[in-house]
């Protein structure tokens, strides 16, 4: 079955292959505080109906994010994450070292916080975090 779109802007989106148990989501381009929200409410909501396990998050397109946006990542969106059937996410982070390590830092941050329920994994090809999610 192919991927299904469940949301799309023009900042990011949502596509889900129930038979494959995967949903993929991608950031466009650069994005502010309240279009982070949005976008981590609506995969979550997508993650909720659909209870898909596997996710693949393409980051790759981020440049630097607020202290805020930094700040609800790591405690409000991984928590809200945690109370969907998410078993593996791989993300897929941008080249720029900077933008690269702020990204780690809030996964460590919810990590260290106590607020993920799943395993994360960091990518720099789309193509290896593919093979990495669907690897039992």
């Amino acid at each position: 079955m192919p991927f299904i779109t469940f949301y799309e802007s023009d900042f990011y989106k949502i596509e889900v292959d129930t038979a494959q148990n995967l949903l993929r989501a991608i950031w466009l381009r650069p994005i502010s505080y309240a279009e982070m929200k949005t976008g981590g409410t609506k995969l979550y909501e997508v993650l909720l109906d659909t209870e898909v396990e596997l996710a693949i998050a393409n980051a790759k397109t981020l440049t630097s994010l607020s202290a805020e946006t930094k700040a609800w990542m790591s405690s409000t969106f991984y928590e809200l994450l945690s109370q969907t059937k998410l078993r593996k996410l791989a993300r897929v982070l941008p080249d720029n070292v900077f933008h690269l390590i702020a990204l780690e830092s809030v996964v460590t941050r919810a990590e260290a916080m106590g607020v993920t329920k799943f395993v994360v994994k960091n990518f720099s090809d789309p193509a290896i975090a593919l093979r990495w999610i669907t690897t039992p």
